[in-house]
Protein backbone atom coordinates (compact mmCIF):
# COMPACT_ATOMS: atom_id res chain seq x y z
CA UNK A 1 0.00 0.00 0.00
CA UNK A 2 2.79 2.79 0.82
CA UNK A 3 6.33 2.25 0.05
CA UNK A 4 9.36 4.60 0.70
CA UNK A 5 12.55 4.87 -1.08
CA UNK A 6 15.28 7.10 0.20
CA UNK A 7 13.00 9.95 1.47
CA UNK A 8 14.93 13.05 1.64
CA UNK A 9 13.73 16.37 3.07
CA UNK A 10 15.64 19.33 4.52
CA UNK A 11 14.31 22.70 5.52
CA UNK A 12 17.10 24.96 5.01
CA UNK A 13 20.25 23.96 6.92
CA UNK A 14 17.60 21.08 8.93
CA UNK A 15 17.82 17.70 7.67
CA UNK A 16 14.61 16.53 8.73
CA UNK A 17 14.35 13.41 6.32
CA UNK A 18 17.33 11.53 6.04
CA UNK A 19 16.91 8.92 3.89
CA UNK A 20 13.70 6.75 4.98
CA UNK A 21 12.84 3.34 3.39
CA UNK A 22 9.42 2.18 4.66
CA UNK A 23 7.15 -0.85 3.30
CA UNK A 24 3.82 -1.47 4.22
CA UNK A 25 1.11 -3.48 3.34
CA UNK A 26 -2.43 -3.56 2.83
CA UNK A 27 -4.32 -3.26 6.16
CA UNK A 28 -1.15 -2.97 8.65
CA UNK A 29 -1.49 -0.71 11.43
CA UNK A 30 2.19 0.78 11.94
CA UNK A 31 2.40 2.79 14.84
CA UNK A 32 5.45 5.57 14.16
CA UNK A 33 7.32 6.51 17.31
CA UNK A 34 10.24 8.79 18.51
CA UNK A 35 11.88 12.29 19.59
CA UNK A 36 10.49 15.80 18.68
CA UNK A 37 12.30 16.71 15.70
CA UNK A 38 12.98 12.89 14.11
CA UNK A 39 10.79 13.25 11.47
CA UNK A 40 8.14 11.74 12.11
CA UNK A 41 5.21 14.56 11.13
CA UNK A 42 7.26 15.23 7.78
CA UNK A 43 7.02 12.14 7.03
CA UNK A 44 3.27 11.24 7.67
CA UNK A 45 2.64 14.71 5.82
CA UNK A 46 4.81 13.73 2.29
CA UNK A 47 2.70 10.77 2.12
CA UNK A 48 -0.14 12.82 1.49
CA UNK A 49 1.55 14.54 -0.65
CA UNK A 50 1.61 18.14 1.84
CA UNK A 51 5.17 18.35 2.25
CA UNK A 52 7.32 18.07 -0.93
CA UNK A 53 10.38 15.97 -0.65
CA UNK A 54 13.93 16.56 -2.00
CA UNK A 55 14.96 13.19 -2.83
CA UNK A 56 13.56 9.57 -3.08
CA UNK A 57 10.42 7.60 -4.08
CA UNK A 58 6.86 7.62 -3.06
CA UNK A 59 4.53 4.42 -3.78
CA UNK A 60 1.25 4.81 -2.93
CA UNK A 61 -0.60 1.46 -4.31
CA UNK A 62 1.90 0.92 -6.42
CA UNK A 63 1.52 4.49 -8.43
CA UNK A 64 4.40 7.01 -7.74
CA UNK A 65 3.81 10.20 -5.96
CA UNK A 66 6.63 10.96 -6.30
CA UNK A 67 9.84 9.50 -8.36
CA UNK A 68 13.53 10.25 -7.72
CA UNK A 69 12.31 13.79 -6.13
CA UNK A 70 10.21 14.55 -9.05
CA UNK A 71 6.68 14.74 -8.63
CA UNK A 72 3.63 14.66 -11.48
CA UNK A 73 1.22 17.20 -12.66
CA UNK A 74 -1.19 18.27 -9.56
CA UNK A 75 -4.13 16.57 -10.94
CA UNK A 76 -2.19 13.00 -10.98
CA UNK A 77 -1.09 13.74 -7.18
CA UNK A 78 -4.21 14.20 -6.11
CA UNK A 79 -5.47 11.51 -7.92
CA UNK A 80 -3.18 9.00 -6.20
CA UNK A 81 -4.07 11.08 -2.56
CA UNK A 82 -7.76 10.93 -3.13
CA UNK A 83 -7.75 7.43 -1.35
CA UNK A 84 -6.16 9.05 1.52
CA UNK A 85 -7.20 10.37 5.04
CA UNK A 86 -5.31 11.90 7.13
CA UNK A 87 -6.22 13.11 10.41
CA UNK A 88 -4.14 16.13 11.86
CA UNK A 89 -3.43 17.13 15.65
CA UNK A 90 -5.10 20.26 15.50
CA UNK A 91 -8.18 19.03 14.90
CA UNK A 92 -8.52 21.39 11.07
CA UNK A 93 -12.05 21.15 11.13
CA UNK A 94 -13.82 24.62 9.19
CA UNK A 95 -15.51 26.87 11.96
CA UNK A 96 -17.89 28.17 9.96
CA UNK A 97 -19.27 24.88 8.86
CA UNK A 98 -21.68 22.78 11.16
CA UNK A 99 -19.92 19.13 11.98
CA UNK A 100 -22.60 18.05 8.97
CA UNK A 101 -21.30 20.55 6.67
CA UNK A 102 -18.05 19.36 7.54
CA UNK A 103 -18.79 16.12 6.68
CA UNK A 104 -20.58 16.11 3.63
CA UNK A 105 -18.22 18.98 1.97
CA UNK A 106 -15.71 16.91 0.66
CA UNK A 107 -18.01 14.03 -0.76
CA UNK A 108 -20.28 16.84 -2.49
CA UNK A 109 -17.75 18.73 -3.74
CA UNK A 110 -16.18 15.51 -5.31
CA UNK A 111 -19.44 14.83 -6.70
CA UNK A 112 -19.64 10.92 -5.28
CA UNK A 113 -22.45 11.21 -3.61
CA UNK A 114 -25.33 13.27 -3.50
CA UNK A 115 -26.90 15.27 -1.03
CA UNK A 116 -29.03 12.74 0.91
CA UNK A 117 -26.16 9.80 0.32
CA UNK A 118 -23.22 12.30 2.35
CA UNK A 119 -26.38 13.24 4.77
CA UNK A 120 -27.33 8.73 5.51
CA UNK A 121 -23.11 8.67 5.35
CA UNK A 122 -22.79 11.28 7.88
CA UNK A 123 -25.34 10.23 10.45
CA UNK A 124 -24.28 6.78 11.06
CA UNK A 125 -20.39 8.15 11.14
CA UNK A 126 -21.31 10.30 13.42
CA UNK A 127 -23.46 7.35 15.49
CA UNK A 128 -19.93 5.28 15.01
CA UNK A 129 -18.34 7.84 16.83
CA UNK A 130 -20.58 8.60 20.04
CA UNK A 131 -21.88 12.18 18.14
CA UNK A 132 -24.85 11.55 16.47
CA UNK A 133 -26.55 14.46 18.79
CA UNK A 134 -24.30 16.70 17.23
CA UNK A 135 -24.47 17.08 13.87
CA UNK A 136 -26.20 20.32 13.69
CA UNK A 137 -23.52 21.48 16.41
CA UNK A 138 -20.85 24.25 15.57
CA UNK A 139 -17.26 23.14 16.32
CA UNK A 140 -16.52 26.22 18.55
CA UNK A 141 -19.39 23.85 21.10
CA UNK A 142 -17.35 20.66 21.13
CA UNK A 143 -14.73 19.46 23.45
CA UNK A 144 -11.40 18.71 21.97
CA UNK A 145 -12.10 15.10 22.18
CA UNK A 146 -15.44 16.19 20.56
CA UNK A 147 -13.74 17.53 17.40
CA UNK A 148 -11.23 15.09 16.86
CA UNK A 149 -13.80 12.52 16.78
CA UNK A 150 -15.37 14.31 14.06
CA UNK A 151 -12.37 14.86 12.23
CA UNK A 152 -12.04 11.36 12.86
CA UNK A 153 -15.41 10.82 11.11
CA UNK A 154 -14.71 13.44 8.27
CA UNK A 155 -11.54 11.20 7.46
CA UNK A 156 -13.93 8.34 6.97
CA UNK A 157 -16.68 10.44 4.85
CA UNK A 158 -14.43 9.21 1.47
CA UNK A 159 -13.61 5.84 2.20
CA UNK A 160 -10.07 5.54 2.27
CA UNK A 161 -7.93 2.63 2.10
CA UNK A 162 -5.67 4.29 3.84
CA UNK A 163 -5.86 6.95 7.43
CA UNK A 164 -3.08 8.78 8.10
CA UNK A 165 -2.88 10.43 12.07
CA UNK A 166 -0.50 12.67 13.18
CA UNK A 167 -0.47 12.51 16.82
CA UNK A 168 -4.06 12.78 17.20
CA UNK A 169 -4.41 12.77 20.85
CA UNK A 170 -1.50 15.48 21.62
CA UNK A 171 -3.58 18.35 21.77
CA UNK A 172 -6.14 17.00 24.35
CA UNK A 173 -6.55 16.73 28.14
CA UNK A 174 -5.23 13.83 29.81
CA UNK A 175 -9.06 12.66 30.54
CA UNK A 176 -10.44 13.31 26.74
CA UNK A 177 -7.68 10.98 25.31
CA UNK A 178 -9.46 7.73 25.92
CA UNK A 179 -12.19 8.51 23.88
CA UNK A 180 -10.40 9.43 21.03
CA UNK A 181 -8.22 5.93 20.99
CA UNK A 182 -11.17 3.94 21.46
CA UNK A 183 -12.90 5.34 18.11
CA UNK A 184 -9.28 4.74 16.39
CA UNK A 185 -9.14 1.06 18.14
CA UNK A 186 -12.81 0.39 16.86
CA UNK A 187 -11.03 0.94 12.97
CA UNK A 188 -8.41 -1.53 13.67
CA UNK A 189 -10.90 -4.56 12.48
CA UNK A 190 -11.63 -1.96 9.39
CA UNK A 191 -9.38 -3.44 6.77
CA UNK A 192 -8.15 0.27 6.64
CA UNK A 193 -4.31 0.74 5.61
CA UNK A 194 -3.10 2.90 8.97
CA UNK A 195 -0.05 4.88 10.20
CA UNK A 196 -0.51 6.54 13.72
CA UNK A 197 2.14 8.85 14.99
CA UNK A 198 1.76 8.79 18.12
CA UNK A 199 3.30 9.31 22.27
CA UNK A 200 0.47 6.97 23.44
CA UNK A 201 2.88 3.80 24.30
CA UNK A 202 0.11 1.40 25.38
CA UNK A 203 -1.84 2.32 22.93
CA UNK A 204 1.11 1.56 19.72
CA UNK A 205 1.99 -1.54 21.96
CA UNK A 206 -1.86 -2.64 22.11
CA UNK A 207 -3.19 -2.31 18.18
CA UNK A 208 -0.01 -1.69 16.14
CA UNK A 209 1.19 -4.29 14.25
CA UNK A 210 4.56 -2.48 13.35
CA UNK A 211 6.32 -0.16 15.54
CA UNK A 212 8.50 2.26 13.57
CA UNK A 213 11.07 4.30 15.83
CA UNK A 214 12.53 7.12 13.77
CA UNK A 215 15.76 9.38 15.30
CA UNK A 216 17.51 11.89 13.50
CA UNK A 217 15.50 11.30 9.98
CA UNK A 218 15.62 7.57 9.33
CA UNK A 219 13.89 4.86 10.46
CA UNK A 220 16.52 3.22 13.49
CA UNK A 221 13.85 0.67 14.43
CA UNK A 222 11.11 -1.25 12.89
CA UNK A 223 10.19 -4.14 14.35
CA UNK A 224 6.89 -6.11 16.32
CA UNK A 225 5.37 -4.42 19.31
CA UNK A 226 6.76 -6.65 21.54
CA UNK A 227 10.30 -6.82 20.58
CA UNK A 228 10.23 -2.71 20.74
CA UNK A 229 9.04 -2.18 23.86
CA UNK A 230 10.53 -5.16 25.74
CA UNK A 231 13.61 -5.36 24.39
CA UNK A 232 14.93 -2.05 22.73
CA UNK A 233 17.16 -2.91 20.00
CA UNK A 234 19.50 -0.03 20.89
CA UNK A 235 20.28 2.81 23.70
CA UNK A 236 18.63 5.88 21.80
CA UNK A 237 15.57 3.75 22.02
CA UNK A 238 15.74 2.67 24.92
CA UNK A 239 16.32 6.07 26.53
CA UNK A 240 13.31 7.40 24.54
CA UNK A 241 11.29 4.69 26.38
CA UNK A 242 12.39 5.71 29.70
CA UNK A 243 11.54 8.86 29.26
CA UNK A 244 8.62 8.25 28.62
Amino acid sequence: MIKTIGLKKSFADNHVLCGVDLHIKQGEIVAVIGPSGSGKSTFLRSLIGLERIDAGSILIEGKPLVEDGRYPSERTCQKICSGMGMVFQHFNLFPHMSVRGNLTAAPLAAKKMTLDEANTKCADLLARVGLADKIDAMPSSLSGGQKQRVAIARALMMDPAILLFDEPTSALDPELTGEVLAVMKSLTNTGITMVIVTHEMAFAREVADRVIFMDGGIVAIDDKPDAVFDAPANERLKSFLRAL
